[in-house]
């Protein structure tokens, strides 16, 4: 998904086209290259008994079948002369400096042609700055495959894309998604909530509660439908979707009510949207640095069970928000220093990957890579190599934040709390707080929604 967010973001910020494609019966495509048989099923003839079929044909439900696909769609995109990333292997991507048939013609700004796909199963983005380019792509796709064009993309995996292309902004929702959702747990007409948890959600749970295998299949599928909008469109609900997750195995009846509290939530923001192309909402401090930038924070000890803290981080590009993450540290912090610089540790490993995804596209990004954090002792650990009684008991792999530092591929600077997103991933705030750090994070209301 950070991959899909930071081409589309890529896309609006360039004025790209963007279109999709569907490969039907995809699989049924490929050849299988190893030996798998069969034996005969009711109406095909067998000459002779004791015989078993052999399956040639990559059919659905082999456990081979969708690496096959993959393999000879991989083929097919490098014999057209395209890359594929390194970091991420369902984006593959082309530049060339002279037309590659007599129906293309070179754009009118002297760059050269360029088309980047990104391939989910069998449903596939185009995004390119030659209508042409793009054709003649699905052209020499379908003599291999049966491609069906689906022309300029507007819904992509239960995600609406909805471009203005004059002001190149485009904006994601999953308000059609969160109606299903609604209608299907018949909360539709529900009354709505100003936050997706309450303040302090554990405070709902008592020690008396006991499991219900009843509501657990019911539990599990709803906070699935949460975790994927917490992963799509809607990081406002990310830390909920993790909190509720870690009950998926034996969930309570408050537990579902508190799922179902999410619901109420989602009722009443269900408009809200993801939006890329205006940094408006960031605060002066973070408005500066529109390429990519990223802030990491923690909550400490925050879970009462197991004293884990709560990491969160967020990056940005092009004013938009490309990547999020609210997860459980898996060791234990002694204070919360060590709480945030294992958060910001934690961010770091995604930053270098997005610096990396950004280089092989020839995405801009800048350098240092800037991250944020609210701690100014977590800063000072992690720019100084002292070893003190304070920090020779962390782990090794914490401290390998100080190379990519010195070597000046990232720098860390300070943010107030009250302007630090990545707090509204971190632990359940209070509504005018919580609805400032949405706003941060670029999810507007957009009025007119089809």
């Amino acid at each position: 998904m950070a991959s899909i967010r930071l081409i589309l973001a890529w896309a609006a910020l360039k004025d790209l086209e963007i279109f999709q494609f569907d490969c039907k019966t995809a699989f049924l495509h490929a050849k299988l290259h190893h030996d798998i048989y069969s034996h005969s099923f009711p109406g095909w003839p067998i000459s002779k008994s004791g015989r078993v079929l052999k399956i040639v044909a990559a059919l659905y439900g082999l456990r081979q079948s969708a690496y096959e696909f993959y393999m000879l769609f991989f083929s097919l995109l490098s014999g057209l002369g395209m890359a594929r990333c390194d970091v991420d292997h369902g984006i593959f991507f082309g530049e060339w400096i002279e037309p590659l048939d007599s129906s293309i013609s070179m754009p009118n700004n002297g760059s050269p042609l360029a088309l980047i796909v990104l391939i989910h199963i069998d449903d596939g983005l185009g995004v390119t700055n030659s209508i042409e380019l793009y054709l003649w792509f699905i052209r020499l796709l379908s003599k291999t495959l049966h491609i069906i064009d689906l022309g300029i993309c507007s819904k992509f995996l239960s995600i609406l894309i909805i471009r203005d292309r004059p002001n190149r902004r485009l904006c994601l929702s999953s308000h059609l998604y969160i109606a299903e959702l609604l209608a299907e747990w018949n909360m539709a007409q529900c009354k709505t909530a100003s936050t997706p948890l309450p303040v302090s959600p554990s405070k709902t749970l008592s020690k008396d509660d006991q499991p219900d295998d009843n509501i657990k299949p019911k539990y599990q599928c709803l906070v699935g439908c949460l975790l994927y909008l917490s992963i799509a469109t809607r990081p406002d609900i990310a830390f909920a979707a993790m909190w509720l997750g870690q009950h998926a195995s034996k969930p309570t009846c408050p537990h579902f009510l508190l799922a179902k509290h999410v619901l109420q939530y989602l009722a009443g923001s269900a408009s809200l949207v993801l939006s890329f192309g205006s940094s408006s909402s960031l605060s002066p401090k973070l408005r500066g640095h529109l390429h990519v930038l990223e802030c990491a924070d923690a909550d400490w000890a925050s879970d009462s069970v197991d004293c884990h803290s709560i990491s969160g981080y967020c990056f940005f590009f092009n004013g938009g928000l490309i990547s999020w993450s609210s997860t459980k540290q898996r060791a234990i912090a002694l204070s919360s220093t060590k709480a945030e610089y294992y958060a910001l540790t934690h961010a770091l490993k995604e930053g270098i990957w997005i610096r990396i995804f950004c280089s092989l596209l020839k995405f801009p990004f800048s350098i240092p890579f800037t991250l944020f954090s609210d701690n100014q002792a977590t800063l000072s650990l992690s720019t100084s190599e002292t070893i003190s009684a304070r920090s020779k008991h962390i782990d090794i792999k914490h401290h390998f934040i100080h190379s990519h530092i010195k070597d000046g591929s990232f720098s860390v600077n300070w943010i107030e709390t009250s302007d630090m997103p990545a707090d509204i991933l971190t632990k359940p705030l209070l509504p005018s707080l919580f609805i400032k750090h949405r706003q941060a994070l670029g999810l507007i209301p957009l009025p007119s929604l089809p």
